[in-house]
């Protein structure tokens, strides 16, 4: 097919966008004028793969053909929620987007039919707001999948059969994930739907549809968008609850509420150098680039946060202001933003980390690892606090504006066990030193919500630091008892003052056990009382 017209922008080794113009080959039978003129083809790359490569009866096909006005109406109309909004619909279920929505399409079976129409709506939802496919209206488009992660866009993909396409049709690329800085994804799209927009008024002026879709791309950079994208990145929806949503969901005229209500948390204190510090962000004229700290911290809680707890969050974000200074040179030294890497698995990041920084620190300790004493010699603080949530075991909070701080949640069941909390902070010792992006900004609640690949790995960066290599050997060689049996696990978790859980888990990473030892251990060890785990 001959094109009549194209625009590309970005760049195919991180995010490019090419939609292409040509002739409609049913010469716009079924379809209006607006629709017709935009026949055409349709190229994404994303970390120098084309996603839209794919072959067709042993024929290679670089492009997508369809019509793409809807395609168009769609990046326009999900453009706060799929830049800024990360939490994931019903339940927190894979570390990419796309394996996410697989895994969580259906209810639980246990589940009643309110709560499964319920749970169904909102997969319905999110996915209409975050899948490229739900734009195809009977196209063949590649299964790509849009959403925010922390500072980040998380693009991912997978090859999921596509119910109509023809026998011997498959897409090239099979499935991966990547995190792009906002920029990179809201720049290039913005400027091939202007393109386009300008071509389709051209070619059909008189197009209502297409002036409308003109109206929206104009609104993208008004200032007025600034809330809406804040409340996206806080994970409070801009869209009216459906009837039966599930219980622990809030409607947009709750959402406002809410996002006042942390607001006003905040300016209750009285500290407006505090509140500005807390609430500012780093706004770009299409996306807001780098997240402000309250709405970092919200985005991980539960969707349904109590009152209490926001005003007690709200009260760390601004006692732990400080206009200068915030952090030991001992800190920032150490301290590197690490993204997750999709072809690493996270235990295995996870530990390469805490080894690093085992070198980095140069630790002597004879048998055991005081965390404690190290987060202390680097200026991190520990605050206590009791919240409503006890999924939430602690919170991280690190930034130019603010002391690096680790809360403990007393209110969390694990927060009984003096090991569990000794493992609660060096998984959040993780997030102070690698978790940060722009402007060097941490704030996360460890729990249900929060992004699972890197909760992942802070699990493993603290089983990792808490049992170094060489303290495990020697915890190992002094007991009595071999690991293959109970109590010899339980010698060597107290020894290194870490759960007897933690322990074989760690000896099993390290494959000094197999998978059958493993689960032999966890059915003798697990009799349901405290000196078991």
């Amino acid at each position: 097919m001959t094109v009549t017209w194209e625009r590309f922008a970005g760049n195919t080794d991180s995010f490019a966008l090419r939609i292409s113009f040509m002739a409609d080959p049913d010469g716009g039978h079924a379809v209006t004028a607006a629709e017709s003129a935009s026949w055409g083809a349709l190229q994404l790359w994303v970390d120098g793969k084309n996603l839209c490569a794919h072959t067709d009866q042993g024929e290679s096909m670089q492009s997508a053909h369809w019509y793409l006005l809807p395609l168009i109406e769609w990046f326009l109309d999900s453009w706060n929620p799929l830049l800024h909004e990360e939490r994931l619909p019903n339940r927190n279920s894979a570390d990419s987007a796309v394996i996410a929505l697989r895994s969580s399409r259906n209810a639980p079976e246990l589940a009643g039919e309110a709560e499964t129409v319920a749970w169904e709506q909102e997969w319905y939802d999110w996915r209409g707001r975050h899948a490229l496919r739900v734009a195809r209206e009977g196209g063949l488009f590649p299964n790509v999948v849009f959403r925010r992660l922390r500072d980040y866009v998380e693009v991912s993909w997978d090859d999921e059969p596509l119910a109509g396409s023809p026998s011997g049709f498959q897409f090239a690329s099979t499935t991966g994930w990547v995190l792009l800085e906002p920029a990179q994804v809201a720049g290039p799209v913005h400027e091939v739907l202007a393109a386009a927009l300008e071509r389709l008024h051209n070619v059909v002026p008189g197009s209502e549809r297409v002036a409308d879709a003109a109206r929206k791309l104009k609104d993208l950079t008004v200032p007025d968008q600034h809330d809406q994208r804040v409340r996206w990145l806080a994970g409070l929806p801009s869209r009216p609850a459906a009837p039966g949503r599930l219980l622990d969901r809030i409607s947009a005229v709750d959402s406002g509420a809410l996002w006042n209500r942390i607001t006003a948390a905040l300016t209750a204190h009285g500290q407006d150098e505090a509140t500005r510090s807390a609430l500012a962000t780093d706004d770009r004229p299409l996306v807001v680039a780098g997240s402000c700290q309250a709405a970092l911290l919200f985005s991980a809680v539960s969707p349904a946060v109590s009152d209490s707890d926001v005003e007690r969050l709200a009260g760390v974000l601004i006692s732990q202001y400080r206009s200068s200074d915030p952090e030991s040179a001992e800190l920032l030294a150490l301290t590197r933003p690490e993204q997750p890497n999709p072809v690493s698995p996270a235990w295995d990041q996870g530990y390469d980390l805490a080894e690093s920084l085992h070198d980095e620190l140069d630790l002597d300790e004879p048998e055991w690892i005081d965390v404690e004493k190290v987060m202390s010699s680097l200026g991190i603080a520990r605050l206590d606090r009791s919240l409503d949530d006890r999924t939430i075991r602690a919170c991280s909070l690190v930034s130019p504006s603010h002391a690096p701080t680790v809360v403990v949640n007393s209110n969390a069941p694990q927060m009984v066990s003096s090991r569990a909390v000794r493992f609660t902070l060096a998984h959040e010792l993780c997030h102070i030193l690698y978790d940060r992006a722009w402007g060097r900004r941490l704030a996360i609640a460890s729990g249900p919500w929060a992004p699972r690949g890197i909760e992942q790995r802070a699990n493993a960066f603290a089983a990792m630091f808490l049992m170094p290599p060489h303290l495990l050997a020697s915890a190992i060689a002094d007991s009595p008892d071999p690991i293959s049996e109970p109590d010899g696990i339980r010698l060597v978790a107290a020894r290194l003052r870490v759960s007897n859980r933690a322990a074989l888990e760690h000896l099993y990473n390290l494959t000094l056990m197999d998978e059958v030892q493993r689960d032999h251990l966890i059915r003798e060890m697990d009799t349901g009382s405290s000196r078991s785990w």
